[in-house]
């Protein structure tokens, strides 16, 4: 065969190609219908638009699984259990990281007693000195009061009054500060507690 007539002849192989290729790629769909049984076809059935299956080729061997499509029900509980496993994974992954710090922190029981016993001291410490102030607000307080009944009937003066506003206020935001002192106190107490018996989980006395 000469260079022309090659030149002719590959056009009409390309042709011949590409009409066959569709029968070449051709695929069967195989699932099963709601009674068990399997069905097949040429272009994907109508009894398995809702189900899983399988594509095959023309030798009969799957190429391809394809999964049955979920419902808006099992798609949310599907999320949820995924949320729920990253969630329980984040919270190992919290307690490996404090586990560790609690280690590299004491070497013993002993040193966690007295981490225990110097922040305890430094809070005690604090509230005495919150409750002295909180009873020289508490006089002063009696005192503005005092000085105010002076004036029954009478218009109080501006100086009084600002200085009564004034010392509610701070009795008020003091109050606050040694209720949270007060918690601050029982946490730390009870977050030691919980080192305590991690420590020894982890050392192995039980």
């Amino acid at each position: 065969m000469n260079t022309l007539e090659l030149r002719y002849l590959l056009p009409g192989l390309a042709v011949i190609g590409l009409t066959f290729a569709p029968f070449a790629e051709a695929r069967v769909y195989c699932c099963k219908d709601a009674r068990g049984q399997q069905v097949c076809s040429d272009v994907l059935p109508e009894s398995c638009a809702d189900r899983s299956y399988r594509e095959l080729n023309k030798q009969g061997a799957t190429v391809k699984q394809v999964d049955a499509p979920i419902s808006a029900e099992q798609r949310a509980r599907r999320d949820a259990e995924a949320q729920k496993a990253g969630e329980e994974d984040r919270m190992r992954q919290e307690q490996r990281r404090r586990d560790a710090t609690l280690l590299n922190t004491y070497s013993s029981e002993r040193d966690i007693d007295m981490a225990r016993k110097r922040r305890v001291t430094d809070i005690e410490e604090l509230l005495t000195q919150l409750r002295d102030q909180e009873l020289t607000l508490k006089q002063r307080h009696l005192k503005l009061e005092t000085d105010a009944a002076r004036f029954a009937g009478k218009p109080l003066p501006a100086g009084i009054k600002d200085r009564l506003d004034t010392n509610a206020q701070d009795m008020r935001l003091l109050a606050d500060n040694i209720a949270s002192k007060e918690r601050d106190l029982v946490e730390t107490q009870q977050r030691f507690q919980d080192d305590l018996v991690r420590f020894r989980q982890l050392s192995g006395q039980h």
